[in-house]
């Protein structure tokens, strides 16, 4: 079973412990899951923005500048926990955190644009890998009417002003006929759950209607 979990910025302080858990319960030789962890930009994104916004850095420059923001969360989380940093897909095994650069530069398939951010890039590495796409975050799902829905269709997402995703991710969920689940990483039993499919507490996103 592939798992693609992506770790919001958000999670900072708690991701060592998400990605400890993942490897205790399913990182072992005979585990049958491969995890790969995606992180998210956080803090690191927060500053490239800034910069862009008040040097008036365009489209492309910014871009890149905030994928690499993912990696300096990537490298966070490899210090903090010992995890296997991988820049292919090919490398991926056991549980493992993506330097996302390097691929994505190969690749190149997404917009340049500030509403295309790590959940996006998330999903996209969810839909090359074939893999089960968990969105780990700081809340307990999508919340609308003032109530975390168990279940909702991406389109519903779309529709929706403010969320914990990102704008772009909805469409990218229909386009590709995906699904994700949405968590909160402060109860990481809560992602174990996700990626094994089991009593999950959170949102499920379906993409294919």
């Amino acid at each position: 079973m592939r798992a693609v979990v992506k770790i919001g910025g958000s999670l900072l302080k708690r991701s060592p412990s998400i990605i400890r858990t993942l490897q205790y319960y399913l990182g072992g030789d005979d585990s049958e899951y491969s995890i790969l962890i995606v992180p998210g930009g956080g803090m690191f994104a927060d500053s490239i923005r800034k910069i862009c916004e008040k040097y008036s850095v365009g489209d492309d420059a910014a871009h890149w500048m905030a994928v690499l923001s993912m990696e300096q969360y990537a490298y966070y989380m490899i210090d903090k926990t010992g995890a296997k940093s991988v820049e292919t897909f090919a490398d991926v095994s056991g549980v493992s955190v993506l330097l996302p650069y390097r691929i994505l530069k190969d690749s190149d398939t997404l917009a340049h644009s500030w509403k295309v951010t790590a959940d996006t890039i998330a999903a996209w590495v969810a839909k090359e890998t074939g893999s089960r796409f968990i969105k780990v975050t700081d809340v307990d799902g999508i919340i609308a009417d003032d109530i975390v829905q168990e279940r909702m269709t991406a389109e519903e997402l779309s529709k929706m002003e403010v969320t914990c995703v990102d704008s772009s991710m909805p469409v990218f969920l229909m386009e590709n006929k995906m699904d994700c689940i949405v968590v909160n990483g402060r109860y990481p039993e809560r992602v174990i759950d996700a990626v094994i499919g089991e009593n999950v507490v959170g949102t499920y996103i379906k993409g294919n209607i």
